[in-house]
């Protein structure tokens, strides 16, 4: 979802003209090539899901802090776009260690049954790359508005059936909404594509396909799909804010389980992110039940609705923001499956981020912001943490204002589970206490296991100094990884400038 304009407006306009909500996805950070990280990169590795948390293969508590890079143009590769080492160094260099890339399925499978490997590698070569900064890859299946036939992207030409609707949409009328939710209707009833096999089918053996030349790297999250929308007879059994429970439990939940049987034999242990639909990043509830599968966690986008329907932001921004995050804990309450905030920002004021950034650290959440640049039909490309992608993350072209909240202090890795963390950007003083319990309930870990926070040089022109009750440092002083060595079985710390 993002600010309202272009094809996105006259999506919500007919919406809004047939009583339906409707949001498609974007966003956008930055940073200086002068703050250079002290210390090799952590890399999550195996991750699991644990109560709320996601862990690694020691048990260790991972955060991640993320953005998007999703090219929806042609030919769907992040690198055709420039994007690369100088990006992903530039990331690692203001605490970022996760990143968000998408495969678009009309590059995947530009034809039934037929995958086009070359593109798939490119996609790839750019998630090995990330790791080697130490950004987790999040590989997604991205789509907005279903294909770039009825005005978005994802799915390839042959996979949009339309029941003889003209397929563009038609600017400024609800036309151009209904031809996008009758091949979003289609593909969730499972419609044969010209070669007899269903939709679904399709996709779920893309994603076995992607899976099998992926196995074997421990460094990878999938996601199945990038804000489902319901199709045109589903969306009038939505409400706000009661949501699409038809929808979700009789069509989203079963494809769900069908991508999972499909690539589960190929890829057995991968956590793997679900979406619910699409309009719960504007505050409407999800009725996704509880997965079979044991490595699923729940992701979600918080936009505010204001911003989206086009108005200008206001205080109430706040508020608003709350309810995705408040029925995302409702979620895990329900299924006791974790969250992560995989989409915010889009262009919002830098005070509205802050905020919302304040109430995902006191819910302790991973996030994921949308977006490092800015790619999306008729939208301005100028709200990404770099303003134009081809010159690089130097000078002027990167966004301090947006930069200087997105790389805020942060638990990268903690061995044991955290109980709290704050971040007073007016004091730039950092907080954050935990215990060395294991996060999956099997014990604690040993006094002297070590944690490690991320502490940015920029807050810190002087140095800074650090307390800590039950704990002691043990990196070098002033380094960007604050890593602290646990001696009691509950630890606190705090970091202020000297």
């Amino acid at each position: 979802m993002k600010p309202a304009s272009g094809t996105r407006i006259r999506w919500i306009g007919a919406a809004l003209a047939l009583k339906v909500l409707g949001v498609l996805s974007a966003c956008g950070t930055s940073t200086e090539p002068s703050d250079q990280v002290q210390g090799a990169p952590f890399i999550a590795t195996s991750l699991r899901v644990a109560g709320p948390w996601f862990t690694d293969e020691q048990g260790r508590v991972v955060v991640l802090h993320g953005t998007n890079m999703i090219n929806k143009l042609p030919p769907f590769a992040p690198d055709s776009l420039g994007f690369g080492d100088k990006d992903l160094s530039f990331l690692a260099a203001n605490g970022f260690n996760a990143i968000r890339l998408g495969f678009i399925w009309a590059g995947v499978e530009p034809s039934p049954g037929i995958y086009d490997d070359t593109y798939i590698d490119r996609v790839v070569s750019t998630a090995i790359l990330a790791e080697k900064y130490g950004l987790l890859p999040m590989l997604d299946f991205h789509q907005d508005g279903y294909s770039m036939q009825t005005g978005g992207d994802g799915a390839p030409d042959w996979a949009v059936i339309t029941d003889g609707a003209p397929k563009l949409p038609i600017p400024g009328s609800a036309g151009g909404l209904v031809n996008g939710l009758i091949p979003f209707e289609n593909f969730w009833d499972d419609a044969k594509a010209p070669d007899g096999i269903g939709l679904q089918e399709h996709y779920a053996a893309a994603w076995r396909h992607i899976a099998l030349r992926l196995s074997g790297t421990p460094h990878l999250v999938y996601e199945i799909f990038n804000e489902p929308y319901a199709g045109i007879v589903d969306n009038a059994a939505c409400a706000d804010p009661v949501g699409c429970p038809e929808f979700e439990v009789g069509k989203l939940a079963p494809f769900y389980e069908k991508v999972l049987a499909a690539l589960r034999p190929a890829d057995p242990d991968r956590m793997i992110l679900v979406e619910p639909q699409f309009t719960f990043g504007i505050g409407v509830r999800s009725w996704l039940p509880r997965f079979s599968d044991t490595n699923i966690a729940f992701a979600f986008h918080d936009y505010c609705v204001e911003e989206v329907v086009g108005l200008p932001a206001t205080a109430g921004c706040d508020a608003l923001d709350s309810v995705p995050l408040a029925n995302a804990e409702d979620h895990f309450g329900s299924t006791g499956e974790p969250n992560i905030m995989n989409e915010f920002g889009a262009g919002a004021p830098p005070n509205e981020m802050a905020a919302l950034m304040a109430q995902a650290d006191a819910r302790m959440l991973s996030w994921v912001q949308w977006a490092y640049w800015a790619q999306d039909a008729q939208q301005p490309q100028t709200y990404g943490i770099v303003a134009d992608i081809n010159k690089g993350p130097y000078g002027t072209n990167v966004k301090q204002d947006l930069l200087a909240i997105l790389n805020e202090p942060f638990p990268r890795l903690v061995s044991g589970t955290p109980r709290a963390w704050q971040w007073d950007a007016g004091t730039a003083t950092f907080s954050a206490a935990y215990t060395t319990t294991r996060a999956d309930g099997s014990g604690s870990f040993p006094l002297g296991s070590v944690s490690e926070f991320f502490v940015n040089p920029r807050y810190y022109p002087s140095g800074y100094r650090v307390e800590v009750e039950g704990g002691s440092v043990v990196s070098d002083p002033q380094s960007s990884y604050l890593r602290v060595a646990a001696q009691a079985p509950y630890v606190k710390l705090s970091v202020r400038p000297k």
